[in-house]
């Protein structure tokens, strides 16, 4: 009885920390991003029950993984934000307290889990699918992605735990997604955390290439994928759990300061990146690039009967999954980390009194496009040494493509301006990147639709030419979307400093 009161404690006091951190519209979100891609498509002929329980792995691998970051990050935050991390151990326990985090992911999960189900059923009835409701494979998809996504929790928990900067715990979530993402495609077997949703999944894929046929069937999940999903829950658990009682406060956080301060405080840097100076923010911006090349050539060289060995089809694949899904959101990070030494403590207090306004907001959107302009110089290098050095291609490198780069380049200052507005307003870290996220998969939808101009999300898909290098690019009206965003944003975060007042967060 102890124990229950405890646990309920301590999860009364998470939900009151994130009471302002619309963590309930984010799982609205997820799910409505699910029903989007479930229902929005054709399906084999009576097979419609199938095709969306087949779906659902592949969809949340992506979705349910950036969901389980974002809340790991928001549970954590407070504490690093507020140094509590020395003042709540006198209060509870840090088993008790750690414990208490992962309830409060449970709960999340499970909701998510039960509205996710709970949409499927009403529109597999509403649609008319054929035969009854599959209530096994309810059941079993259910288990799957409450133990899947537990698995991701502990890990970017961990990870939040370990690095006071969430920028390095969501960075290190987003390489492991793309990569989960990847191995979806690639395989079943779970060979990394993100990757044990497929794995278990109850329904398999026949694809027959001479007649271009897809026929879904059940598949039984074997022990050893049973067994792995297991070791990554256990394991996990046992280790946060071993790392974070044991640590003492300096020992826990990793990259926590330690140095002594500059002789010259004052170096020729500018401001913002000073405050970045010993900040590997780099490192994402130069690793997730890589990566979805790396997977891009991969799936280029296996897939010679459907794609040509050209320049275009090569481009394709390598900036696939940066432009449609992870560039946007790596930019929200950076913005998020822009601002959020100014959201700590009375920070606004001092600062508003040394900077105008609009320096202060000019200053870090100068800052966040200059970092992330790096992947686009990189993905293009990386694009060009495979092409003629590693693939050695025929022909010459489109004429169009350097036209794709500036104008992904351009688009990436659109985002950077209204995500850096974001993050100046919401004292979340990890909100603004959820948006970024929902930007992105809305800017998709609008790209297939023609809208591209509508958003900057959509306008970098289209702009970096992702899904066809060689594709029709308006230029003008590319160049006018962004410029309306561009000044928009900047000048409603200068209006909004200007009008309020100076504020002390704590």
């Amino acid at each position: 009885m102890k124990l229950s009161s405890m646990f309920s404690r301590l999860i009364a006091v998470e939900f009151k920390k994130s009471r302002h951190k619309h963590s309930l519209l984010l799982l609205a979100i997820a799910v409505l991003l699910n029903y989007f891609y479930l229902f929005h498509g054709s399906s084999p002929d009576q097979q419609e029950w199938y095709k969306a329980f087949y779906d659902i792995p592949l969809i949340n691998t992506l979705i349910l993984s950036v969901l389980m970051a974002v809340l790991a990050s928001q549970s954590v935050d407070m504490e690093h934000k507020g140094a509590m991390w020395n003042l709540l151990p006198t209060l509870e326990s840090r088993a008790a307290i750690y414990f208490g985090k992962l309830l409060y992911g449970v709960i999340h999960l499970t909701l998510f889990c039960l509205f996710q189900m709970g949409m499927v059923i009403l529109m597999g009835v509403s649609l008319g699918y054929e035969g009854t409701i599959p209530y096994t494979l309810i059941g079993s998809t259910f288990l799957a992605e409450l133990v899947s996504g537990m698995i991701i929790y502990q890990v970017q928990c961990l990870l939040s735990l370990l690095f006071p900067s969430q920028f390095a715990a969501l960075s290190i979530g987003f390489g492991g997604t793309l990569t989960g993402l990847f191995l979806a495609y690639v395989s079943t077997k779970a060979w990394t955390p993100w990757s044990v949703l497929l794995s278990l999944s109850p329904i398999g894929m026949d694809y027959q290439r001479a007649s271009r046929t897809v026929t879904l069937f059940l598949r039984q999940i074997t022990l050893p994928e049973i067994l792995t999903a297991l070791f990554y829950l256990i394991g996990v658990l046992l280790l946060g759990l071993y790392l974070f009682t044991r640590a003492e406060q300096g020992e826990l956080r990793i990259g926590a300061g330690r140095f002594k301060a500059p002789q010259s405080a004052h170096s020729g840097l500018p401001v913002e990146l000073i405050k970045l100076k010993r900040n590997p923010i780099w490192i994402p911006f130069l690793l997730i690039p890589l990566i979805s090349a790396v997977i891009g050539t991969f799936n280029f060289v296996q897939n010679q009967g459907v794609l040509q060995n050209t320049w275009e089809d090569l481009w394709t694949q390598q900036s696939l999954f940066l432009g449609m899904f992870f560039l946007a959101p790596l930019v929200g990070i950076l913005c998020s980390l822009l601002w959020r030494m100014e959201h700590q403590g009375s920070n606004w207090n001092l600062i508003l009194t040394v900077t105008t306004p609009g320096k202060l907001v000019g200053d870090k959107w100068l800052t966040a496009v200059l970092l992330s302009s790096i992947s686009i110089l990189w993905i293009a290098s990386i694009y060009l040494v495979t092409g003629k050095i590693i693939l050695k291609l025929p022909g010459e490198v489109p004429g169009l493509f350097w036209i794709r780069m500036i104008s992904a380049a351009v688009c990436l200052a659109a985002i950077t301006a209204v995500q850096s507005m974001l993050s100046m307003i919401s004292r979340s870290f990890a909100v603004p990147i959820a948006l970024a996220f929902v930007g992105n998969i809305t800017g998709l939808w609008l790209t297939v639709k023609g809208a591209y101009y509508a958003i900057p999300y959509s306008m970098l898909i289209y702009g970096m030419g992702s899904s066809s290098i060689t594709g029709d690019l308006n230029v003008p009206v590319l160049l006018a979307s962004c410029c309306f965003y561009i000044l928009g944003a900047i000048t409603f975060s200068i209006l909004f400093l200007k009008r309020s007042d100076v504020r002390t967060h704590v």
